[in-house]
Order: structure tokens, then sequence, then C-alpha cells
């Protein structure tokens, strides 16, 4: 999600964005069971299969099915059932298993399953280790059925997402630059042509300084500008890279940050902002911050060496383009990640960022001071321009205090390095080609990408990102319709109404709760395509051309300098809930919890999400779906703890609260250890309130289908799966399994689908199918 306006923590949920299981030994699979499962699942893959053709006697004659089976032996069952897989292509050739990455396959096994190895569906027990004669549990049988129905993708009632989108998904191309294609994803691009063509209609003409058309072709022209940024090179923040060497101490440091925080407006180590107050959402709240590592908790834990790698040799990369010898900039890389994996130890976990109970922790200036002795707390926060306060709040307490104990004259030397990277990689991006190449270099390493955004590409989103509320402004007025607002408000209504229903005849939750739910449901608010007003700190920021002196650098102070200014201004201020914080460029949506009111911006409002040419049942499985996900996201785990005014507070009895904290269990259970990508299970717990999100968005559109005459479910949940229809890097599905708290596409849809009777009927799916889920299996909540 973009930040709006201030940098600050507003509690939202937005539409985008390997955990090993223990198994008790009675999970293990018998020879038998393994013959059993796989006889059902070849039926329709390969019908003349028999028993006998799956599992093979021993010497005594016997078939011995109640014997445990490897997994070595379980792929050679399963290679009999199957017969010769399909060899991956498209996304399923892109997220396979390489054979090579295996160091301990049998050489018998390199040839006798070598098409199984091919096909990229074996998942090892660990990276590198395939664990041949490690027993296989039930479980684990299931996910390597589970993927071959994937690499098949021609049976609906098996893999729902993979045969609705089998053309789409052997079909979809990432773009140079990009970590992910799709439906959804793809519209990101046709936003961006969308800028691009405004930019180019625009810096043409000759406007009157300081609108809107002057800053915005002025700054792009600076952008593009690459010879003049090239000449320049790092000399801009020059300066500032010598007065970092000039530090001894922590206390120089402080004094070296404070200076950065005034003129280049980053705070490498700690500092003071605003943010609305969670408990009191009309207002804002001072917060204390400090160092945070780049990465998710869980990549320092349990990332692949790769990708580490990669960082490591990022941060070295940046340093050397600072002007650090190369051997020296490798060993200060080498530090500063270590010191932010001892930190990341110490941070809470990732789906806990949302979760009030444990981010609004109140404190005291004194307090602070306590916790670092050493520090001019005083001088901190001084330096961030702020007016007194009595209290703050801090995000997470652990972090901070690890933190804490690491800023020592001890650590002087790799802080030093730290406010390096922090300079060279806030500020690198408005310097010369080396810091994009840089960049570039990371995430194809990283996230598996290949090339590079074009030049022109890079400057429309550095503008999206640099003058969202200009570039929205004309977004808006080029590409958005008053027909199609007043049509998607009306969809809301519709869907907000079927929603109060759905409330109402809750089993689980008592008539007093259920007031207080459908009171939150009435005061939502609701914004769709564009703000009702135009307002802006921009209007603050004086743009220059090259001509009067102006370049990519300077330019970017200016903006920095007047959102700071409008930062400041806002401490006293009441909270104005009707700003958005989304762009109408954004290929998003979201809630906000602190706001209660959910936001579809005009760019996602468009073909395939929305179509006015399309029936009621495709509409509803795209953008429907989508209004009802943000709907439920004021319910989610999450968003439960906040009122109908955005506070955090208490509207439960404690019946209804443990009720629901026992469905909340069930849907972890549901998605824990679930496979959208070979090889890289879901955290159910990570991924809870997206995932309570999907499943009330599905089980609304399904009842508003239900209301029409003759609905047409197989539609509805088509439309629904072709949105979600995706592919991405091996690489950056790992990385998304540790940081995103979203399940991947495939799971978005497959592990939704299947809690709604009426999928079933659409479809005819039976007990034999691999969709099927036992009725008193499936969950709900909303």
């Amino acid at each position: 999600m973009l930040a709006k306006k201030i940098t600050s923590f507003l509690l939202c949920a937005a539409l985008l964005g390997s955990v090993p299981v223990a198994m008790a030994e009675e999970d293990y699979a018998t020879r038998g069971d393994v013959a059993a499962m796989l006889l059902s699942a070849a039926d329709d893959y390969n019908p003349a299969v028999q028993k006998t053709d799956i599992i093979k006697g021993y010497e005594d004659g016997q078939l011995h099915e109640e014997r445990s089976v490897t997994r070595a032996e379980a792929l050679v069952m399963l290679k009999r059932a199957f017969g010769e897989l399909p060899q991956p292509t498209g996304h399923n050739a892109r997220v396979a298993i390489p054979m090579e990455s295996f160091t301990d396959i049998p050489e018998w096994a390199k040839t006798e399953l070598s098409g199984v190895f091919q096909a990229g569906i074996v998942a090892g027990t660990a990276p590198g280790v395939f664990s041949p004669n490690q027993n296989v549990t039930k479980d684990q049988m299931e996910l390597f059925i589970d993927r071959v129905f994937s690499l098949y993708g021609t049976n609906l009632k098996d893999d729902f997402y993979a045969a609705v989108n089998k053309d789409k998904l052997n079909s979809l191309e990432i773009k140079p630059g990009r970590t992910i294609s799709g439906t959804l994803y793809d519209l990101n691009d046709k936003s961006t042509e969308n800028v691009d063509a405004i930019i180019k209609e625009i810096i043409g003409g000759t406007y009157e300084a300081g609108s809107k058309e002057q800053k915005i072709a002025d700054f792009y022209k600076n952008i593009t500008d690459m010879e003049s940024r090239n000449k320049a090179g790092i000399a801009p923040i020059q300066p500032y890279l010598d007065l970092v060497d000039s530090a001894k101490t922590t206390k120089d440091l402080i004094n070296v940050q404070n200076t950065l925080s005034q003129e280049m407006y980053i705070t490498p180590y700690m500092g003071f902002n605003l943010s609305v107050d969670l408990k009191d959402s009309t207002k804002y709240m001072p917060v204390f911050n400090t160092f945070s590592p780049s990465l998710p908790k869980d990549t320092y834990q349990n990332g692949a060496e790769t990708q580490k790698n990669s960082y490591i040799n990022y941060l070295k990369n940046l340093l050397v383009l600072g002007g650090e010898p190369e051997d020296k900039a490798a060993e200060m890389a080498q530090k500063c990640y270590d010191m932010e994996a001892e930190i990341a130890a110490s941070m809470m976990n990732t789906e806990d960022g949302n979760n009030v109970d444990k981010i609004y922790n109140v404190f005291t200036m004194q307090e602070i001071k306590d916790m670092f002795p050493n520090v001019d707390i005083d001088a901190v926060f001084e330096a961030s321009g702020l007016s007194k306060a009595d209290s703050f709040v801090i995000f997470d307490v652990e972090r901070t205090k690890a933190f804490a104990g690491i800023f020592s004259d001890k650590n002087t030397e790799t802080l030093k390095a730290w406010a390096k990277i922090s300079l060279l990689s806030g500020w690198g991006g408005a310097l010369n080609q080396e810091f994009i190449d840089a960049a570039d270099k990371f995430n194809q390493e990283f996230m598996g990408t290949a090339g590079s955004y074009s030049p022109e590409e890079r400057a429309a989103m550095t503008l999206q990102s640099t003058m969202p509320d200009y570039i929205g402004e004309i977004y808006a007025e080029k590409y958005f319709t008053e027909e199609a607002k007043q049509d998607v408000e009306k969809m809301v209504q519709d869907i907000i109404s079927v929603y109060r229903k759905r409330i109402e005849n809750l089993t689980w939750m008592s008539g007093a709760t259920k007031e207080r739910a459908l009171k939150k449901l009435d005061t939502m608010g609701i914004k769709i395509g564009y703000p009702d007003k135009w307002e802006t700190y921009l209007d603050g920021a004086e743009i220059r051309s090259a001509a009067d002196g102006g370049s990519y650098f300077a330019n970017m102070l200016e903006i920095a300098a007047a959102q700071r200014e409008y930062t400041l201004s806002l401490q006293n201020k009441p909270v104005d809930k009707t700003q958005w914080i989304m762009y109408p460029f954004t290929v998003n949506a979201c809630y906000s919890a602190t706001q209660n009111d959910i936001t579809f911006p005009a760019a996602i409002l468009q073909a395939p999400m929305y179509d006015v040419n399309a029936s009621y049942e495709q509409n509803l499985g795209g953008i429907g779906y989508i209004i009802a996900h943000e709907i439920t996201h004021a319910f989610d785990n999450n968003g439960a703890k906040f009122d109908e005014n955005g506070n955090a507070a208490d509207w439960w009895t404690e019946e209804d609260y443990a009720a629901f904290q026992k469905l909340c269990d069930e849907m972890v259970s549901f998605y824990d250890a679930q496979e959208g990508v070979p090889g890289i299970p879901m955290n159910g717990t990570l991924t809870l309130s997206e995932n309570v999100a999907d499943q009330g968005a599905a089980a609304c559109i399904t009842e508003i289908a239900a209301g029409l005459d003759n609905p047409d479910f197989k539609t509805l949940y088509t439309s629904m799966a072709n949105c979600w229809a995706s592919t991405a890097s091996r690489e950056y599905c790992q990385f998304a399994s540790q940081a995103d708290v979203h399940s991947t596409e495939k799971l978005r849809v497959n592990r939704v689908v299947v809690n709604l009777d009426e999928f079933y009927e659409a479809f005819d799916i039976d007990e034999n199918d691999g969709m099927w889920v036992t009725p008193e299996n499936r969950v709900k909540i909303w």
C-alpha cells in the first residue's frame, strides 16, 4: 500500500502484496494407503491403471500393504499410477523444482525417476536435500498428487484454479523488471502506460510557474536527464558521507543523524514521527521508531542462502558506489547484515504487525531515555521538529530494546556503515545510473526477475511515487467516469446489504455483539475512484527546471521538505478522515481500520475486474469479490479489534470473542502447510487476516448470486479464479511465503471455493475428486 500525506501507521488491509509440519508416527502412509490414494487420483489421467500396477510384491509373493513407504518409493508408485508426466510449461516451468538442486538423489533414482524429477514436482525436506529414505505421510503424499493435478491442469474437479486458467498460466510472460504477472497485476502496467501518456502530453507544453503541469514537466525532464545525473555522480551526497566518516563515537553519530534528519530527511538509527492514534483515531500520536531490518524476520532465520548472499552483495555494492574500497565494503556489508540478523531475532513476527494489542505500547520520554542511556534523546526529538509531547507509542518494543543494546561505541564502525547504507539506498535512486543498475542486479538475484524497467517506465513510476496527488488528479479526469463511479457505488451498497443479512443470521454471535457489528457496517465509509477534493503538500514544493538550476536530486529534496512541513503541521490538528491512502492510478483496494472505510481506486475499476459489458455474475466474481473482501477486513482478526469510529476498542462479549477466536484457529489450520507452489507451504498464521477476508468475500457474493433468477455459479467462480491467474519466479514465491500476509494466488481460489456448497453443485464435485473437502472440515466465519 502507498503511504499518503505523512509517514504514519494506518492500520489497513490491502488486497494485494517454509514452515515444516511435524507429523506423528501414526500419520505415515503404508503401501496400501499410497496405492489406494493413487488409484483414485489417477483414474481420470490413466484410467487403465490397476492396483497391482502401482504396488508390487516382495520375494515372498506378498504385497505387504501394511509397510510404510519412503519418499523415493512413493514417487516410484506415483510414476506407475500416472505414467509419463507432462513436461512443465509456462507457470509450472517457472516454479518447478530443478532436479539439479538436490545433492542426495540415489543413482538408481536418477534414471528410474528422471521423468518425475523433470516434472519439477519433487520438493525436498530441506534446501538441496531430497531425503529418499525418509518415510512419507499421507498429507505429504496428497501434496505430491496435488502437484501432479496442477501439472496437468486438465480437470477442474481436481485443481479448479489450474484448469480454468490453464491457457493463461501457460502463456503468461513476466515483463522485464517485474516480479509477477497476471490478470490483476498486469493492470499495473496498463496504469503506468496511462500515466506515461499523460506525461508525454504534458511535457511538450508551456505552463504557468507553480502549476502542477509545470512541476510534472520539469521534474520529468530532471529524471530522464541521465547525462547530468551521471556527471554529478555522488557529489550531491558526498558531504554527508564525509560527515559520517568524521564520527568517532555514537554521540557523534547522533549528531550526524540529526543533521541527516533535518537536511536529508532520513533517520538511520532512531527518530520521532506522527501516526494516527489507534485508540483515538480523531487525533495524531507521536511515535518513536528505531532501526528495523530490511528483510522479513523469517528470511534472516530460514531464507535461502542465495537470497541472503544477494542482499549482502547489494549492501557491498552500495558502499562501493559510495567510495569504499571493495574489500572494506564487503566487510562492512557483512557486519551490517549480522547486525540486522541479530535484531531480527527479537523483532515481532510479520503477522503481528497489524495486531493493535501488540503494537500499541505507550512510553514516557523518560522511559525512552532510560532505554537509551547513552543517547541524547532530547536532541533527537528536537531534530524531529515536533512540538512537546508527554507520551509516545513504540510499535515493536523488543526490537527497540535489541537495537538499544547494539547502539554503543563498540559498534561505532558498523553503525557508521549503516548510516552510509541508509543514505546511499535512500537517495541513490536520485543519483546516477550505477545505483539503478545495482538495484536491478539485486532484484534479479533475490527475486528472480529478468531485465529491468525501461527508462520511460521508470520515470513514469517515479512521478507516480513522488507526485502522486498531481498525477492522480489528472488520471481520474482522463480515465474514470462518473457513470462507472455510481455503478460501483451501487454494487457496494448491494453487497453491504447482503453482508448485513449474513451478520444477522450468524449462529455463533449473540445479539449484543451483532448490534455493534451492524453499527460498524452501517457507518463504514466508501471511497470510489478518486477523492472529492485535491489538496497536497506538493503545492508547497518549488520544482525547478535544469535551466533554472533544478535537478532530480534537488527537486526530491524540495518535495521531501514540503512533506516534512506538512507532517509537522498536523500534530495538533484533528485527523481528516476524508483523506485517501491510495491514489486513482493504484491497482489495489484496501480497508482502513482507523478510518473504518474501504477504498477502490479508479485503476482497479476496469476490465477484467469490472466491465460494463460483462454479465452480472462475471463482475460479481471480479470487483464484487474484491469489494466484499475489503468489507470483511473490518471483521478479520485485526479489524475486529476496532469499533465503528476507527478506535481500538473491545465491542465483543467475552463468549462471542472466544467463539470468533476458535473459528480463526480453524482457519489457520485450514491453510497451514497448504501449497500454491510446489515445496513452498503457506503459514496459516501469517495469512490469517487475508484468508478470513477471502472466505467472507466468497460467501457473500455466493449469497448475492443465489438471490438472482437462474444464477450462473459457474461463471461466478470462474470469473473469480480468472482474476487471480498469475505467475512469478520461484525465488519471489519463496520470499512472499515469508513476507506476504496474503496466500499465494492459487490458494486464494482453491482453498476458498471448497467451503461453498454451491461450488460443489455447480461443477458436480464429489468425494472422488481432488477439490473435495468433507463438509465437517470446511471452514466459515462470516
